[in-house]
C-alpha cells in the first residue's frame, strides 16, 4: 500500500483511527502497529480495514501512557482514548536525532490523548503500511 513513509503520509490520515495491536517483528527489528482505519468508513466502504504500519529498523521506541486512565463504560459515549490517533508525523527537528547521530533515521510521532507528549515515538529507517488480511 505504501513503501515509505511520504507515501504513507500523503495517502492515508490516520485521525480517528484505532491501535488495535503492537508487536516486535523481524527479529524484533520493526515494530508494527495495527489500526483500525477510520476513514475508510467516510469514505463510503461499510467496514474498515486493518492496516498495519511497520516501523523498519526501529532503534528506538518510547512509549507515554498516562496513570489515569479510566476503564471504558457503558454510560460514557465517545470518551478518549489512549488508543485513538489525534495527530500522525515525522519530526526530524529535534535533539534525539542529533544525539544518535545516524543518517537515514526518521523520528517519528503518534500522537492520542494529548498533543504535546507522543503516545509513541520512534527512531526507524523508514516506515511502510500494509493491509492486514
Amino acid at each position: 500500500m505504501a513503501s515509505n513513509i511520504h507515501e504513507v503520509l500523503d495517502n492515508f490520515d490516520f485521525t480517528d483511527s484505532i491501535v488495535t495491536d503492537i508487536r516486535w517483528e523481524n527479529n524484533l527489528l520493526d515494530l508494527a502497529l495495527v489500526v483500525d482505519y477510520y476513514w475508510d468508513i467516510q469514505e463510503g466502504l461499510s467496514k474498515t480495514r486493518q492496516l498495519k504500519l511497520k516501523f523498519i529498523n526501529c532503534i528506538k521506541a518510547d512509549f507515554q501512557i498516562k496513570k489515569d486512565i479510566l476503564p471504558l463504560s457503558e454510560e460514557i459515549i465517545n470518551t478518549d482514548s489512549c488508543y485513538t490517533n489525534v495527530l500522525f508525523k515525522v519530526n526530524n527537528e529535534n535533539d534525539l536525532l542529533k544525539q544518535y547521530g545516524i543518517m537515514g533515521l526518521k523520528h517519528i510521532e503518534l500522537f492520542t490523548l494529548d498533543y504535546s507528549k507522543p503516545w509513541l515515538s520512534t527512531l526507524c529507517s523508514d516506515v511502510s503500511l500494509e493491509e492486514v488480511k
